[in-house]
This record gives structure tokens, C-alpha cells and sequence, in this order.
């Protein structure tokens, strides 16, 4: 990498550490969230994995009923309080009843953060799918340098379909981001 480029993003990469500055990905995130809590018939959302820069999201989502989950007990700090569950994405189904599925879940930046192998995102995403009402959206943020993952074997699995979202009509958007990554990646999902 060159030099510049690494320090510029070591740089921005502490600003966003201390909250000084919002990076691209997280900006589209957060004019995404407000849209989608806005969809006819979205009341429940799940949003998977929580630190301090997604504390926002249950007040930009403004839905009904808002739940994060996160497997490390030490971050439950940052989770909705009554409404935060400590689990392993892929025990989903064991602690969130079928009989409450989510319109939305939100799945950013745990691929390749957490769910590293394929087998392991193979699982999560099942886990997201048994607890998604049909027709329900996952919106997946990744990045595509990290993740072990094709996304037409996310679709070509059986248990989602891209999805339009606004105007990205095949459900799909990629914005560059100063860091090492290069790039972020927003797939919109719907459970089939």
C-alpha cells in the first residue's frame, strides 16, 4: 500500500475510533436504516453485532421493536437495554422464538468480523433466514476483500433473492472507504 494511503487511513481510522468522523460506509448505512423502518409492515428489527458506532440504529430505524445480538457479554453495554440478547448469530433459533420473526435484519460487518469460514456464514445465514418472516429483508454489509463468500451461492442456497432497494435496483451497492478494504458492500435480501 502506499505510504500516504496507509496514513491517511490510520488517520481517518482513529477519527472514526473517537467519533470525529463518519466513514462512507457507516454515512449510506445510516441514510439506509431510516428507509427501510419506514417500509409498510416494519415493526421488528434484529440488529447483529454492537459497538459504540451502532447505538444510533434503533433510533434511525424508529420501528416498533428493535433487538440487538452480539456473542460478547462485554459489549451488552452497547445493545438496546431489555431488548439485547447475548448469542452466537448461529444459535438464532435457539433464542428467538419462531413465533417472533423480524421484518428486517441487519447484518453488517460481521462477515469476515466474526462469522470468518463458510461453514460459519453458511450457518448464519440459515440462522437469519428461520428467524426472518417470509418475505422479510436481510441487508448484508461486507466487505467483499475479507469475506470468504460468492454472493450467488447466497442466492443460488434457496433462502433469499436480491432484492430492489431504492435506486439500486438490482440490490446491490458498493461505496469506497479510505481504509484498507477499499470498499463496503450493501446487499439487499428478501427470504423466499
Amino acid at each position: 500500500m502506499n505510504p500516504l494511503r496507509w496514513a491517511r487511513a490510520e488517520l481517518l481510522h482513529l477519527a472514526w475510533k473517537r467519533g470525529v468522523y463518519l466513514p462512507p460506509d457507516r454515512e449510506l448505512l445510516e441514510t439506509i436504516l431510516p428507509v427501510l423502518g419506514r417500509e409498510p409492515g416494519v415493526e421488528r428489527v434484529l440488529s447483529v453485532g454492537v459497538a459504540w458506532y451502532t447505538q444510533s440504529y434503533e433510533r434511525l430505524t424508529a420501528v416498533r421493536t428493535f433487538v440487538t445480538v452480539d456473542h460478547d457479554p462485554a459489549r451488552a453495554s452497547f445493545g438496546v437495554p431489555g431488548r439485547h440478547i447475548i448469542a452466537e448469530l448461529t444459535d438464532l433459533e435457539s433464542v428467538i422464538p419462531e413465533s417472533e420473526p423480524f421484518d428486517v435484519i441487519v447484518m453488517n460487518g460481521v462477515i469476515g468480523f466474526g462469522l470468518d469460514t463458510p461453514e460459519d456464514i453458511e450457518r448464519g445465514l440459515r440462522a437469519c433466514a428461520a428467524r426472518l418472516r417470509p418475505r422479510g429483508t436481510l441487508l448484508l454489509g461486507m466487505n467483499l476483500q475479507l469475506a470468504p463468500l460468492s454472493l450467488t451461492s447466497i442466492v443460488s442456497g434457496g433462502l433469499f433473492e436480491p432484492r430492489a432497494f431504492g435506486e439500486w435496483a438490482d440490490g446491490r451497492v458498493t461505496v469506497e472507504v479510505p481504509f484498507r478494504e477499499r470498499t463496503h458492500t450493501f446487499v439487499f435480501l428478501r427470504r423466499r
